[in-house]
């Protein structure tokens, strides 16, 4: 005779503050926990600038909110999906109303996401998955090893290389960057340390 597997548990957002803290962003697919890896320094650099270089056009502009460092957005409303943007715009008139809430069901109008070396390729496209059919308007999926950023747009996706410029279209009206400033800045700062 058979036993089927027990069922297990689905999760809510609100258990995950029962996790210990020990550096895993945690995110909730369908119920299920999604862990990824502590984060690097290069991971950490690129957000830190792509968060300011984005923030600093928003906030001069009033255009809207610029977040970052994975607060969680519930995934079409979900308590049992939310996902975790490394860099999220909200524009001007669709900020969240309360930002203490554990997640927001006010999805980003922009996300920046950094790939990881220990990022899986199942993970990634779930995530991106999970972000266009919550409802973001741009995404950007960023490789900080190479600059090669795949930008999803509606239905359209593009692969846009370090030395092109990523702009922000018709979500963010005029921001534009180049990742191959980003990465010559960090390689003249490592310059700095031989």
């Amino acid at each position: 005779m058979a036993i089927a597997p027990a069922p297990s548990k689905r999760y809510t957002i609100d258990d995950l503050a029962e996790f210990p803290d020990d550096g895993k962003l945690r995110e909730l697919v369908d119920g299920q926990i999604v862990e990824w890896d502590v984060t690097t320094l290069r991971h950490g650099f690129f957000i830190t600038v792509l968060a300011r270089m984005l923030s600093s056009f928003v906030l001069q502009r009033r255009l809207g909110l610029v977040v970052s460092a994975d607060p969680l957005v519930r995934v079409q409303g979900s308590v049992h999906d939310a996902r975790g943007p490394d860099v999220a715009f909200f524009a001007r008139g669709r900020v969240p109303v309360d930002l203490d809430l554990a997640a927001t069901a006010t999805v980003p109008d922009f996300v920046i996401e950094i790939l990881s070396p220990n990022d899986k390729a199942s993970q990634v496209q779930a995530k991106v998955r999970d972000w266009l059919r919550a409802g973001v308007r741009l995404l950007w999926y960023v490789d900080s090893e190479t600059g090669l950023t795949t930008v999803y747009r509606g239905d359209h996706i593009a692969y846009v290389g370090a030395d092109e410029p990523l702009e922000g279209g018709d979500v963010v009206p005029g921001f534009q960057l180049r990742l191959r400033d980003v990465l010559d800045e960090l390689e003249s700062t490592r310059a700095g340390d031989a």
